[in-house]
Formats: structure tokens, C-alpha cells, sequence
């Protein structure tokens, strides 16, 4: 006779991958049919919604069978299922063995997608504050509710009519969310890149530190042009909300 652990394992292999495991308990498949479909489909309307552009790209039958095989084989790290699109980016990028229906950036297309969904519920502890728009700035510091990232391929513009893209110079995007919790985003060039990843590396830093550090970094351009430049981009970036002015 199985014990009650066994038999728990062979409902959830069933429930998971019912092609592959079969169950030969003396359950009524009505019924069990009621458990796969509430399962899966919890899983795939979680999917559907963390990453809807990717689905389209993908089409209804091809994204269900690649989220039937993320059902199967990843084994989730988190009980909550606001981390199912995280668990998802992960599988992508560590797991699944890429076929001749995956796109070519759909690995980049997901964990941008992900991180939007990320930074709109991304919990802060931050002693900071919007910019005003016009009082002298000294010192300013990353906001906890952006990030920077790379890709080689323009993830911000695929769309299902717009995949004709290929791998190019890389394209740094940072993703944001304001105080009153709009989420955007912002296509930055690789000298923004650098400089937003100066702060990355500190809490804050001192405006005459960061026009030192890139004068330092483009030593090829004049240093009244550089810091010029790190200016209007401090500005720009405090006015979105991408940086903030630390209040301790």
C-alpha cells in the first residue's frame, strides 16, 4: 500500500504533467479534470497578464505549451504567485531548451516585461523625495523604484507586428515608477547608462562627484562639455523621477 506522502506525489505529478503521469487511484477523471484546468489555469492567467506581448507573438497554442512546459518542469523557489512571472523569467533564461518557435529575443522580451511588473509593486524604504523643479540640487541618489537595463535588441518596440529586429548595439532602457505610482520607461544612451550606474554603486553622490567621475570617464570630449551634459541629464532624469533628492 502507498502511503499518504506517495500518494500526495503522484496527485500533484498527475495534476502537473496528466500526459505523462497517470493516476491510478480510484478517482472519478471528471473530477480530476476539475483540479488540472484550476491549476493550469491559474498558472496561464498569471502569465497572460505578466507578459501580454510576448503571448501575442507567441499565438494562443504555442504560449499555452510553453507555459504547460514551465507548469511541468520548473520546480518555483516562492509560494506566492506574485512570483510566478519572476519564476517564469528564470525558466526562460536557465531552463527551457530554446526550439524553432521561440523568437530569437524572447529570453530579452520577457525579463523586460517582467520588470515592468516588478517596478510597479516594488517595495521601497527610501529617505528621499521628487524634485521641485527649480531649488538648487547638491546631492542626488538613485530611486529604489528604477532599474537599468541592457539588451541587444529593441524590447520596448516588439510588438506581434513588429518582430522583423536584429541583434544591434545594446539598448539600455530604465524602467521607473513615480511617487504617485505611474510606471514608465526611458530609452538612455551609454553615456546615461554609465552614469546611472555610478549611482547603482552608491546611495548618493554629490553632483561635483559625478561631473568629476564622467569627466574622467570621456576623457576624449572637453570637460565643459561633459559636465554640461551631466547636468541637462540630472535634470531630465529628477524631472521623470528616475533620480531623487535624499533628504538625510
Amino acid at each position: 500500500m502507498k502511503s499518504f506522502q506517495q500518494i500526495q506525489s503522484d496527485f500533484v505529478n498527475h495534476i502537473r504533467d496528466p500526459q505523462s503521469a497517470t493516476l491510478s487511484a480510484d478517482i472519478e477523471d471528471r473530477r480530476l479534470k476539475i483540479y488540472r484546468e484550476l491549476f493550469f489555469n491559474n498558472i496561464l492567467g498569471f502569465l497572460n497578464s505578466g507578459f501580454p506581448v510576448l503571448a501575442s507573438i507567441y499565438g494562443e497554442q504555442k504560449w499555452q505549451q510553453l507555459a504547460r512546459q514551465f507548469f511541468i518542469k520548473h520546480a518555483c523557489r516562492s509560494p506566492y504567485f506574485v512570483d510566478i512571472s519572476k519564476e517564469f523569467v528564470e525558466y526562460l533564461s536557465n531552463e527551457h531548451q530554446k526550439s524553432d518557435d521561440d523568437p530569437a529575443f524572447f529570453k530579452e522580451l520577457a525579463h523586460y516585461e517582467w520588470l515592468e511588473l516588478d517596478i510597479s509593486i516594488r517595495k521601497t524604504q527610501q529617505s528621499a523625495v521628487a524634485w521641485d523643479g527649480h531649488s538648487s540640487v547638491e546631492r542626488v541618489s538613485l530611486s529604489q523604484a528604477s532599474t537599468l537595463a541592457g539588451y541587444q535588441y529593441p524590447v520596448h518596440q516588439l510588438s506581434k507586428s513588429n518582430q522583423a529586429v536584429e541583434v544591434s548595439a545594446a539598448v539600455y532602457i530604465v524602467v521607473y515608477r513615480k511617487v504617485d505610482f505611474e510606471v514608465g520607461f526611458t530609452v538612455v544612451n551609454a553615456v546615461t547608462a554609465h552614469m546611472l550606474q555610478l549611482f547603482q554603486q552608491n546611495e548618493s553622490l554629490f553632483v561635483d562627484d559625478i561631473e568629476q567621475k564622467m569627466v574622467d570617464a570621456l576623457p576624449q570630449i572637453p570637460a565643459k562639455q561633459v559636465k554640461t551634459g551631466v547636468i541637462e541629464t540630472i535634470e531630465q532624469l529628477l524631472k521623470q523621477q528616475i533620480l531623487l533628492i535624499p533628504e538625510d
